[in-house]
């Protein structure tokens, strides 16, 4: 469990990282600066509490019997889609968020991921340059 609450500490510590480095580079490029901020923060806030919805999620359903656990992580699932849409469309109404912004802060947690899992497996590259497959 600690293993897992690390793991979560790390993720969202780089979530931070990147987009202090992606709203510094997009001041230097997008005027006005409030709204591009608001809207990583805002898309921020609201991935990483999708994180830590399925986290809980998953958490629940390994518990539960198959056919009730599909349904409950069906549900969840429509539920974070839900979030995300009405984050996207607060985000186009509103003058004082970027969408922009808001994209890219809900986008950030899976690049992060993708970063951390996919793009530091140097096998991984080497095999798909080579042709080989893993069997």
């Amino acid at each position: 469990m600690t293993d897992i609450k690390q793991t979560q500490k790390e993720i969202i510590r780089q979530v931070v990282i990147f987009n202090i480095v992606v709203g510094i580079i997009g001041s230097i490029f997008l005027r006005p600066i409030i709204p591009l901020w608001m809207g990583l923060i805002f898309g921020t806030l609201i991935s990483l509490l999708n994180f830590r919805l399925l986290y809980l999620t998953i958490n629940r359903a390994v518990t539960m019997a198959p056919g009730k656990a599909q349904k409950f992580t069906t549900m969840r699932y429509m539920i974070r889609y839900f979030l995300t849409a009405i984050v996207i469309l607060v985000s186009l109404r509103s003058p004082d968020i970027n969408t922009l912004g808001t994209v890219i802060g809900l986008l950030m947690i899976k690049l992060v991921i993708l970063r951390q899992n996919l793009f530091n497996d140097t096998t991984y590259f080497k095999n798909i340059f080579s042709g080989k497959e893993e069997k």
